[in-house]
């Protein structure tokens, strides 16, 4: 894994993040789907074509849904993309607050080029708008594109992690595929609070 990669999981890692992930037994499934969910949270996703769906290598690292191209793996593909879902509080409200967030602890960290810019805004299946934002300038010369979904509790969110600008390129329509499948499931959120989120090829188990 690149040190970029490593660095803005970490960053992920430790905003106030619901995922309390639990391991899965499923091997990579190509274009397989299934839902994140966890405390006042539950959304589908669905690998795009060409792509796996990992529920099980991102599992250390707090990770309940990881995605590479088929015939790669987690650790070692140029482009990989994983899901998580974070509380809105009263200091993280929204997208832009989020991505300060990010922006401030990479600079922080030695990254002074580092910055984020809106890409675009897509459209997913059902009509929900998602933000797109790009993150480049780190040491590594990594790059990074995150989808933001705004809902009631959470900020739910999708990134896509490369290491290389052509590989972004090359990488960014099946992530923005991959992005337009997500669905908020309500009726799927844990009643118990304390409720394990996972992923799992079709509907989550009790």
């Amino acid at each position: 894994m690149s040190p970029l990669r490593t660095i803005l999981l970490a960053i992920s890692l430790s905003l106030p993040v619901f995922d309390r992930v639990q391991a899965a037994d499923s091997s990579p499934v190509e274009n397989g789907f299934g839902i994140v969910r966890g405390p006042g949270y539950a959304f589908f996703l669905k690998a795009p074509e060409g792509w796996v769906i990992d529920a099980a290598s991102g599992v250390d690292q707090g990770l309940p849904a990881v995605f590479y191209p088929k015939g790669s793996s987690w650790s070692e593909s140029p482009a990989v993309a994983y899901a998580r879902a974070r509380p809105r509080t009263k200091a993280v409200s929204n997208v832009e607050e989020t991505v300060k967030v990010a922006v401030e602890t990479l600079r922080a960290q030695g990254n002074s080029g580092y910055s984020a810019k809106l890409l675009k805004t897509i459209q997913t299946s059902d009509g929900k708008e998602g933000l797109v934002y790009r993150f480049s300038g780190a040491k590594t010369g990594d790059i990074e594109a995150t989808v933001y979904f705004v809902e009631k509790r959470t900020i739910d969110f999708v990134t896509l992690s490369c290491r290389s600008e052509k590989v972004f390129e090359s990488a960014l329509p099946a992530f923005e595929q991959l992005a337009a499948s997500y669905q908020f499931q309500p009726d799927k959120i844990p009643v118990d609070p304390n409720k394990q989120g996972f992923f799992q090829d079709g509907t989550p188990k009790d």
